[in-house]
């Protein structure tokens, strides 16, 4: 029986694909950092493997042994001063463990705008990842998700809409509709990816339901809450304000702040070319009802 390993078990993607793949009576191995963290997928089926840093070659040879393919990700790092030379040393562990393991497949989380070399910010860490990991093909079948933005994105604003009904955008304008998808979805699509036969390289393209504006977020709480919620554009000015408290580095606030402009001056988008076009099922009505069922 195949056997598929997912990194980042604990985070938005990560959790999504195991949960896919558990759904689906896969038989699957997460990745975590403590013996702790895996105790809940235990419980549901998985495999641990125990990973305390990414970047040890040798502890991620070890989680890659014996499986047919693995769910891959870039652990954002927003506080160091470099994201761009961690990510570089991430790759290069993955990279050295998928072929130490003899790894068949491998499915990675990418991102909209990936095929654009400059001027992206954050999103030049998913340029990155496509460059390295397409060396390994065709000794290894590589497959990029390339995901439009995070829905999740919005949910943490969720205390600050109920209690003063105004939602906060760095995205102007505000009637712009971007592509957008649930991390529900994204975690579906890997893990779908990763149980169907394919070679070398495939990029797949992941839209939304439909592309959502600040306007349609907040008339998605207004509906939900049933009160009135208006979306208000933040200036570029108080973007810093809002990122630093997050624990974003001043490099990666830098950084932030030039894939947002890159958002609205609307350079950002889907490349259409030579890719697959997958669109997900889950609409921003949805995710943010749920959200507030699993607030309540």
């Amino acid at each position: 029986m195949a056997k598929y390993i997912v990194l980042g078990a604990t985070g938005q993607t990560g959790t999504a694909t195991a949960n896919a793949l558990i759904e689906q009576n896969a038989a699957v191995r997460v990745a975590v950092r403590n013996e702790s963290k895996g105790a809940a997928w235990r419980a549901q089926g998985a495999e641990i493997s125990v990973v305390e840093d990414i970047a040890d070659v040798d502890a991620l040879a070890r989680a890659f042994e014996g499986v047919t393919g693995a769910y891959v990700m870039n652990p954002p790092d927003y506080a160091s001063d470099d994201m761009f030379a961690r990510t570089e040393q991430v790759l290069t562990v993955i990279v050295k463990a998928a072929r130490r393991s003899h790894l068949q497949k491998i499915v990675t989380l990418s991102s909209i705008g990936a095929h654009i070399p400059q001027g992206t910010g954050n999103i030049l860490t998913a340029y990155q990842i496509e460059r390295k990991l397409k060396r390994l093909s065709p000794e290894i079948a590589v497959g990029f998700v390339r995901a439009a933005g995070f829905m999740e994105n919005w949910r943490p604003l969720l205390p600050l809409v109920k209690q003063i009904g105004q939602l906060p955008s760095l995205y102007a304008p505000l009637d712009r509709a971007m592509p957008m998808v649930s991390a529900i979805d994204i975690g579906q699509t890997c893990s779908d990816m990763l149980m169907k036969t394919w070679h070398n390289t495939q990029i797949w393209e992941l839209h939304g339901p439909e592309p959502v504006s600040p306007n349609d977020v907040a008339a998605s709480f207004s509906r939900a809450l049933a009160r009135d919620v208006q979306a208000i554009a933040l200036p570029e000015s108080e973007w810093a304000s809002v990122l630093a408290p997050m624990g974003c580095s001043p490099a990666v606030v830098r950084s932030y702040s030039e894939m947002i402009r890159a958002f609205n001056d609307g350079k950002l988008g889907f490349e259409e070319k030579g890719t697959t076009r997958i669109q997900g099922q889950i609409t921003i009505n949805t995710a943010v009802c749920s959200w507030l069922d699993s607030a309540s």
